[in-house]
């Protein structure tokens, strides 16, 4: 009984169980991905199966470490089906080698596909080996892709062979090239090779002096292999790993360039000397000295030189000896330099020497003065006799006081000791230039000669525009108008002059005017430059000249006035004609209703004018000389009389007035002198 209920409740509980197994399952892969490879760019498809309870869910994932870490794949351009039972990959040279797998899970568990890989087709990779060789050696090199062909560009340079053995033939730098053909493609991988000689020793060029705080650069020829560049143990200066030298410290180093290549390995060596901007120092010792002897100067430094700034005045030698030559001073330099710059110390030297001889005139007159000088500054001047001649003590003025002689003399006191210099001075009083005798006036053109009373002078004309004088007294009249010669006499004592005024006159510029028109029974008078001329006319019959100047119209013709001026440089005549037609068509000219007084007449200059005028005026005066060239002018009120002063030298002058209602008067004087 107990057996049969046991049987019963066991295949009950199957039956339970097997109810429960057809309701829930969880997933079981049943068909893996496959791993595949494909070219660069290529697609490869990876396809996972499973059974469980529906709905199945698909995650695919990648590790790039080999399965160490995984990531989820995600929907792109890489990859498609990231959550189906079949993803779709395009593969990249760089994707070689990824791993994948699919997880797949419902709500009652999950599993996971095997592990698959995907190769992509790299095609020539990467060149690896040795990259320098020796001419005459060997070196290999390999790539990961078989089944490729080596082969190199310059075969005078290097040659490769099957197996990637290079070969170094001469010195240079040739491009290896490693090339694979597949399905996928053809493709190439190269490897620049660099052939090297045995290299030949060369030295280090550059500067072998460098300044602390400063740079130099140094190079080698061999520059073609591993090189660097170092220095000593002294630490005086450091150099960088392009041959720049910068100095530290004052002293000594070496620099030391290394270079390797395939073949061999070299070292050259080059001693640097650091140096430091020189010290001229201070300069010590006297500073003047006398002409011919000598003074010692010393410097704090050592190892410079002496220069002198004016050797005609001090030269130096090498031991810092100065030695005076002349008065003057020099700038006495010690100099020292070297790589990085020089220095200069001054110390200035004055030179001495005795008084020297005076330099002056040894004669002066009564109340005059002169220079005296001597080329030694600092002296003190003194006259031994005062009463004939006295000197300025600093300036070496001399004034002369009273006729005789006496003795200048100069004291120097300087580094040659106390010296004079003298000089024996003669006073007497000033020359007589005496008198002058001769005419006061010339034509231009002509000569006159002056006669002093005292010989042995000299001439001067003060403006030789107007005239000129020579040696002999001659003078000749340049130009018109006035000049003052001078005579001088002269003697040590001073110097004298005399004076004369000289006037310079010109044959006389003419010009005669009759009046514009005329009538029967008038007088007329003609105006003519200069005055004090001798008038004439043609037909005296028809205008008699009744006086100086002054015609009456007496009939009808022509008449020729003529009019000739006279002076001591010569004569000139000028000519004008008058015309009356008949008394019915001409102009009157009236009597004038002002009248001209002049007194004295010859005059020495000094003259009395008055002119009458129906209505008191200022009437403007003009005094032309006989050339017809206006000398003077002046104003003066009519009506009244008023003195004015001829200054002209001695001729005869026309003075010439016209008033305000057009009346013209004319007047000849004569100054004499």
């Amino acid at each position: 009984m107990r057996k049969t209920v046991y049987l019963s409740g066991l295949l009950a509980l199957c039956c339970s169980l097997f109810a429960i197994s057809a309701r829930a399952q969880a997933p079981v892969v049943t068909t893996n991905p496959v791993s595949d490879t494909i070219c660069h760019a290529g697609t490869a498809w990876f396809h996972v199966e499973a059974t469980g309870t529906t709905p199945l869910s698909f995650q695919w994932e990648f590790s790039t470490d080999g399965g160490t870490t995984w990531d989820t794949t995600e929907d792109g351009t890489v990859y498609l089906g990231t959550f189906d039972d079949t993803l779709q990959v395009t593969g990249s040279r760089s994707m070689n080698g990824t791993t994948y797998r699919c997880l797949v899970f419902n709500t009652d568990g999950s599993d996971t596909s095997d592990v698959i890989s995907l190769s992509v087709d790299t095609l020539a990779a990467s060149i690896t080996g040795t990259s320098i060789v020796c001419a005459g050696s060997t070196t290999m090199l390999s790539n990961t892709t078989p089944d490729g062909v080596w082969s190199a560009m310059h075969p005078d340079t290097l040659t490769v062979d099957a197996a990637g053995l290079v070969s170094g033939i001469g010195f240079g730098v040739d491009t290896v090239w490693y090339t694979v053909t597949n399905e996928c493609g053809m493709s190439s991988a190269w490897a620049t090779v660099r052939v090297d000689t045995t290299m030949v020793p060369a030295m280090i060029t550059g500067p072998s002096h460098v300044c602390v705080g400063n740079m130099i650069t140094l190079m080698n020829t061999n520059v073609i292999g591993t090189h660097s560049w170092t220095t000593g143990m002294t630490g005086n200066s450091s150099v960088s790993a392009s041959g720049v030298v910068t100095g530290l410290m004052s002293g000594m180093d070496t620099v030391t360039y290394t270079i390797t290549n395939a073949c061999n390995m070299l070292v050259a060596t080059k001693e640097i000397t650091i140096e430091v901007l020189p010290a001229a120092g201070t300069i010590t010792g006297a500073g003047a000295v006398c002409a011919g002897s000598w003074i010692g100067l010393s410097s704090s430094e050592m190892g410079g030189i002496w220069l002198s700034g004016t050797p005609s005045v001090a030269v130096v030698n090498s031991a810092g000896n100065v030695t005076g030559i002349g008065i003057g001073t020099s700038a006495i330099s010690y100099y020292q330099s070297n790589s990085c710059g020089a220095a200069i110390a001054t110390h200035i030297v004055t030179v001495d020497i005795a008084a020297a001889p005076i330099v002056g005139n040894d004669s002066v007159g009564i109340d005059s003065t002169l220079m005296l000088t001597n080329i030694v500054p600092g002296g003190i001047w003194s006259s031994l006799d005062e009463m004939i001649a006295t000197v300025g003590s600093a300036s070496g003025t001399v004034t002369g006081i009273d006729t005789g002689i006496t003795t200048i003399m100069y004291t120097v006191t300087n580094t040659c000791g106390t010296t004079s210099s003298i000089i024996t001075m003669n006073v007497g009083g000033l020359p007589d230039a005496g008198t002058l005798t001769g005419p006061d006036t010339v034509c231009v053109g002509s000569t006159i000669t002056l006669t002093p009373s005292v010989a042995g002078g000299t001439w001067v004309s003060r403006h030789d525009t107007i005239a000129t004088v020579d040696a002999s007294g001659v003078v000749t009249g340049v130009e018109l108008g006035r000049d003052t010669v001078d005579y001088y006499v002269t003697t040590a004592f001073g110097r004298s002059r005399v004076t004369k005024r000289v006037y310079v006159n010109d044959i006389p510029m003419v010009s005669i005017e009759a009046p514009a028109s005329v009538a029967l029974g008038g007088n007329y008078t003609l105006t003519v430059t200069p005055t004090g001329g001798a008038f004439t006319t043609s037909n005296p019959a028809m205008t008699p000249l009744v006086g100086y100047g002054v015609f009456v119209v007496i009939d009808t013709g022509t008449s020729v006035f003529t009019y000739v001026a006279t002076n001591g440089c010569g004569s000139v005549t000028a000519r004008d004609t008058v015309r009356l037609a008949g008394a019915s068509n001409v102009k009157s000219v009236g009597n004038a209703a002002s009248m001209l007084s002049i007194f004295p007449n010859p005059t020495q200059g000094a003259l009395n004018i008055n002119i009458t005028t129906d209505v008191t005026e200022e009437i403007v005066f003009t005094l032309t000389n006989v050339a017809g060239q206006k000398v003077q002018e002046f104003v003066i009120s009519s009506n009244t009389t008023a003195p004015i002063n001829v200054e002209q030298p001695a001729g005869v002058y026309t003075l010439t007035a016209v008033t305000k209602d057009g009346n013209r008067h004319s007047a000849l004087i004569t100054v004499t002198r």
